[in-house]
C-alpha cells in the first residue's frame, strides 16, 4: 500500500503523495475518495507545516501573518473539517488499515534511520571493502541479520534509492499519522515497540565497536606505558639537575661578565 519503492519523480512538485495507496478496489470507496481529496487540498498546507498536521491550525484559519499560509489553510479547511467529522463516528476499516500503514512506515523509517546513524558512527557508510555477493540493487536489509557488514551495505543501497517520490511517501505517512492522532484514533501498539532487526543490529554494532576500538586502545596504552615512564623519569631528572646546577651556571656567567668589564 503506502510502500517506499522508488518511483520516477513527477515533473510537477508536490509535497504529499496523492496516490500513496494504489489499490483500485479500495479506492472506489467513499472514504478513499475523501482521503484523496484531503491530501490534494492539504498539499500547500503541508508545504508550510513541514508535512505535519495540527488540528489547532484550523481552529482559527486567519491566524498568522503569512498570506500564503492563510490561503493554504483556507483551501484545506473544508475537507479537513469534513474528514474530522466523519472520523468522530465509525471510521471505515479500510481507512483504519491505511492509517496503520502510515504508522508502520514511520516506525520502520525511524528504526532504519537509527541504524544508518550508527553505521556513520562506526565508519561503515558504506563498509569498506564491500561485502562479497551483495549487488547494488540488494536493499533488503532485514533479510540477513547475521552479518553487520552485509546489513550496513544493504542499508546503504536502500538509502541510495531514496528520491523525491520516496520522500513524498514518507511525508504523506507523517501527515496521515498526525491526522489520525489529532482525530483521536489510537496509536497502534507496535508503534511503541522496537524492531527485532534493530535489536540484533545494535548487538552486532556494540560487539564490533568493542572489538575494533576498546582492545586497540588498551594495547596502545600498554605498549607505550614503559616509554612514558622513562620519558617522565628523564624529564624529572633533567629538571632536578637543572635546578641543582643553576647556581653554578649563574656564578660562571657573573664571573665572565666581570672579566669582560
Amino acid at each position: 500500500m503506502l510502500g517506499l519503492d522508488a518511483a520516477p519523480d513527477s515533473a510537477e512538485e508536490h509535497y504529499l503523495d496523492f496516490s500513496a495507496f494504489p489499490s483500485v478496489k479500495e479506492c472506489l470507496g467513499v472514504w478513499m475518495i475523501l482521503r484523496t481529496r484531503l491530501l490534494v487540498a492539504s498539499d500547500q498546507y503541508a508545504r508550510h507545516s513541514g508535512c505535519r498536521f495540527r488540528r489547532a491550525s484550523f481552529e482559527d484559519p486567519e491566524e498568522g501573518s503569512d498570506p500564503e499560509l492563510k490561503a493554504a489553510k483556507a483551501q484545506a479547511a473544508p475537507v479537513v473539517k469534513e474528514f474530522l467529522a466523519k472520523l468522530e463516528g465509525s471510521p471505515d476499516q479500510v481507512l483504519m488499515k491505511d492509517f496503520n500503514e502510515a504508522f508502520n512506515i514511520l516506525w520502520t523509517e525511524s528504526m532504519r534511520s537509527s541504524m544508518v546513524a550508527r553505521c556513520h558512527q562506526l565508519d561503515l557508510w558504506p563498509p569498506t571493502p564491500a561485502p562479497i555477493g551483495i549487488t547494488d540493487d540488494d536493499v533488503d536489509y532485514e533479510a540477513d541479520t547475521t552479518c553487520l557488514f552485509a546489513l550496513a551495505q544493504r542499508l546503504y543501497n536502500h538509502d541510495s534509492r531514496h528520491n523525491a517520490s520516496t520522500k513524498r511517501r514518507l511525508s504523506t505517512a507523517s501527515f496521515l499519522a498526525d491526522f489520525a492522532y489529532e482525530a483521536g484514533i489510537p496509536t497502534p501498539d507496535f508503534f511503541k515497540s522496537r524492531s527485532p532487526v534493530l535489536d540484533k543490529f545494535e548487538k552486532m554494532a556494540d560487539e564490533y565497536e568493542e572489538r575494533m576500538f576498546s582492545p586497540a586502545t588498551r594495547r596502545t596504552h600498554m605498549w607505550w606505558l614503559p616509554w612514558n615512564l622513562i620519558w617522565d623519569a628523564g624529564s624529572w631528572l633533567l629538571g632536578m639537575f637543572s635546578r641543582a646546577l643553576r647556581p653554578v651556571v649563574d656564578a660562571a656567567c657573573t664571573s665572565r661578565t666581570k672579566k669582560l668589564e
